[in-house]
């Protein structure tokens, strides 16, 4: 590590350690020092843990994800308004892959998307894995990714391609073993530049500063999610709050069940145990397959409507994306989106 980077990382433990909150600037290029490798897997290591035992704070995902944003392979294209469905994962509960499924099925409604997402992590099918089983390719490079966007209007945005300086702390991270403000950052950074992100957070605290975060680092608007059973979904066990972040500033939604017209569903009805039986699943919703699964999704896909747009009520997302997969449109998406 390069003899100027090593004060500057230990002022900022002594910082963390004794409770008080990095700044924009100081994290930014602290980030930036870790991706470019310059930085030690120890130092690395004490820092995001002494992070991770404070508290991560809105300044430090703040200046992270624009260390991060200036260190990824952007993905060019024409769409004025785009949506991610990617979340912050970590809510530990076991579900299959709504999220991606949601963001076909938005796809299938006539709204362009740009899903990013990873390998799994926190979870155990990540979107990447899952895609990969239902036949998408997710190592494309950055100019097939935009080409896929531009003529499908649908594109996955795989992070271990298009964030490649990420090599660099690959391996502390998995030496730690637990969540850290790497963690967060997945939904802060989305290669295309997403508009509207419809984003899942695993707790009330990471909803209340993810939300802070966007809206510091801009978006046209956004719905920051957090279900009350846990789940970093819309869930349909509950009531589901959405932090609503524009460049206005902050307000809050919630929803119930009732509110969707389905049925309430528990997050053991939406178990999947691995990618295969997550794919299957979703194979079964895009066929027309009825339960709690193909609620859920609709469920999801009816906010992601109302965000961008295409719906003025919720109800009315809930029957467009049902419309959508009866008609077959999602399950041709997916196809579509395998190329």
């Amino acid at each position: 590590m390069p003899s100027r980077s090593i004060p500057a990382f230990q002022a900022a433990i002594r910082q963390a350690t004794s409770g008080q909150d990095l700044s924009i600037d100081q994290t930014s290029e602290l980030i930036d020092a870790m991706l470019r490798g310059e930085a030690s897997e120890d130092v690395v290591g004490e820092l995001l843990l002494a992070l991770r035992a404070k508290g991560e704070s809105v300044t430090e995902l703040v200046g992270a994800a624009q260390a991060m944003r200036r260190h990824m392979t952007r993905i060019p294209h024409h769409h004025e308004l785009l949506l991610d469905t990617c979340g912050t994962g970590g809510s530990g509960s076991g579900t299959f892959n709504i999220s991606t499924a949601v963001a076909i099925v938005a796809s299938a409604c006539g709204v362009a998307v740009a899903k990013h997402g990873n390998r799994k992590a926190t979870s155990l099918s990540g979107s990447a894995d899952v895609l990969e089983q239902l036949g998408v390719r997710i190592e494309s490079d950055a100019q097939g990714v935009a080409e896929r966007l531009d003529s499908i209007g649908i594109c996955f945005c795989f992070a271990a391609k298009l964030h490649p300086a990420m090599k660099h702390v690959v391996g502390v991270r998995r030496k730690l073993g637990v969540k850290t403000l790497f963690n967060l950052l997945g939904p802060l950074c989305n290669p295309a530049g997403a508009t509207h992100q419809l984003l899942g957070t695993s707790s009330t605290d990471a909803q209340a500063k993810v939300a802070a975060a966007i809206e510091q680092l801009g978006t046209t608007r956004s719905f920051v999610i957090h279900a009350s059973d846990g789940q970093d979904e819309v869930s349909l066990d509950g009531n589901t709050t959405a932090i609503e972040v524009t460049p206005a500033g902050q307000s809050t939604l919630q929803w119930s069940p009732a509110d969707f017209g389905l049925s309430p569903a528990t997050a053991a009805s939406l178990s999947a145990a691995d990618p295969v039986e997550s794919a299957a699943i979703i194979q079964h919703i895009f066929a027309g397959k009825p339960g709690a699964p193909r609620d859920t999704v609709l469920a999801g896909t009816a906010a992601a409507l109302l965000l961008v747009g295409k719906v003025s009520n919720i109800g009315q997302g809930v029957t467009q994306a049902a419309e959508a997969i009866d008609a077959g449109l999602a399950k041709t998406k997916l196809a579509e989106l395998r190329g």
